[in-house]
């Protein structure tokens, strides 16, 4: 009797386990090509002076116009959030600081701003870096948002650094400035 019960269960184990792996392959290819068309985007951010450029997040890669820098923070925030304040002056800094190495984008979400409100939140906050207000924001957040695989309902500010167009880490909330200004420094040194 255990003899017939091992081998029904080796019988199931072998023919469930067999399959045609061309097939798993192109379902698992397949699936990919979904992903990455579900975030292949193109965006067109504008900051409060009219300057523009393009961020596009294609196959893992996002690629922003117009920026001759290796690494790029983008910072996603809105203007009623403490925390969102709080880090504007740092991260201003630290454009100050690596002028040749570092372009910082900040992308104003959820938020019915207007470009001469935003001027005054700049100067308030003294911020100098591209601070886009423009309508395809929320979206390119998303699309971010969905590249690291996080929760649509994401929390902010959320801060996320790149180097020649690929990711290398993002902080979810308030982040210490010196923790940002190492991991700048650590993709400096990558060359």
């Amino acid at each position: 009797m255990r003899y017939i019960f091992y081998v029904i269960i080796s019988s199931v184990f072998l023919w469930t386990g067999c399959g045609d792996k061309d097939t798993h392959k192109q379902e698992t290819e397949d699936s990919q090509a979904q992903v990455e068309t579900k975030i292949q985007n193109t965006f067109r951010i504008t900051d409060i002076d009219q300057r523009s450029t393009t961020i596009s997040i294609k196959n893992a890669q996002v690629k922003i116009a117009k920026v001759t820098q290796d690494i790029v923070l983008v910072n996603i925030f809105s203007e009623w959030s403490a925390p969102s304040s709080g880090m504007i002056p740092y991260l201003d800094s630290l454009q100050k600081k690596y002028p040749k190495d570092l372009f910082v984008i900040g992308l104003v979400a959820n938020s019915d701003m207007d470009n001469k409100q935003l001027r005054n939140f700049m100067k308030k906050n003294n911020a100098s870096y591209f601070i886009s207000n423009s309508h395809e924001n929320d979206k390119l957040a998303g699309a971010l948002v969905k590249f690291l695989n996080l929760d649509s309902n994401y929390p902010i500010p959320l801060t996320i650094l790149f180097k020649n167009g690929k990711y290398s880490r993002h902080y979810i909330g308030a982040t210490p400035i010196e923790m940002i200004r190492a991991d700048i420094e650590q993709l400096k040194k990558k060359g």
